[in-house]
């Protein structure tokens, strides 16, 4: 994997848009999953803790592994104003260890698809079925492949928004996409800019690479890994996918005799 980490003001804004958005829906449908599979639980790519800190809330035992040293700080500043603690790890998923056995591991908000190289995703399942106690539970989270290429991609065009706080703080964002349809690989440059009373105070330039899949191709990366019981739904539900699925929610156990 390509390291392209999340940097401070890309963190900042994560943490702000994420903190006016309601994911207590999305809360509610992984806190079901980790009461039926166990505890602890360790989330991959924890970032600023979205889905992280609201579980913690909720009084889960979960552990969180980040490769962004800026992600990571915030998530840890947030816990400690809330009183709560936090069990971070700045670690990549492709070989993480961690000194603990899990009865639950997730990869939220698309995860998958930060993912190019196949081999990449072989080394993280690995590491996740190394980290499973027999019979856990690995959900994992995948942007489909678009049915339609979005008209603005490749083109040049550009497209973002703002957000604006009552202290004069704008925080301004666009992107760019180019998406190869051959091989599901999508390049992005993701600008943010902080003003302050209208001045330019700061910017930042994030390049990413991704990638999406079919539900055969995710499916198969838990198949080969060893994984059973693998079924694929529509986000948030119990319901198979479907031509307007956004996000695919992908689960599977270790077998019980491993």
């Amino acid at each position: 994997m390509t390291t392209k980490e999340y940097r401070r003001l890309h963190a900042e804004w994560y943490e702000r848009v994420s903190a006016r958005e309601d994911h207590t829906k999305e809360i509610e449908f992984l806190a079901k999953c980790i009461k039926a599979s166990g505890e602890p639980v360790l989330e991959l790519g924890s970032g600023t803790g979205r889905v992280l800190v609201p579980l913690l809330e909720r009084g889960f035992d979960i552990f969180g592994i980040d490769t962004s040293e800026d992600m990571t700080a915030r998530c840890q500043a947030v816990c400690r104003a809330k009183g709560l603690q936090a069990k971070l790890y700045q670690q990549s998923m492709i070989d993480f260890s961690l000194p603990s056995k899990f009865g639950t591991v997730l990869l939220t908000s698309g995860g998958l698809g930060l993912f190019v190289s196949d081999q990449d995703i072989r080394s993280t399942f690995g590491r996740v079925m190394a980290h499973l106690e027999p019979g856990g539970l690995f959900l994992y989270e995948f942007e489909p492949v678009p049915v339609e290429v979005n008209p603005s991609w490749n083109t040049g065009n550009w497209a973002g928004d703002w957000l604006a706080e009552p202290d004069g703080l704008v925080i301004a964002w666009r992107k760019r996409m180019k998406y190869d349809a051959a091989t599901h690989v999508w390049d992005s440059l993701f600008v943010v800019e902080k003003f302050l009373n209208g001045r330019l105070v700061e910017s930042e330039a994030n390049e990413r690479t991704g990638r999406f899949f079919t539900v055969k191709e995710a499916l198969e990366f838990g198949k080969a890994a060893g994984f059973v019981d693998l079924k694929a739904t529509h986000w948030l539900t119990e319901e198979p996918p479907n031509k307007d699925s956004k996000v695919v929610t992908a689960r599977c156990h270790k077998p019980l005799g491993e």
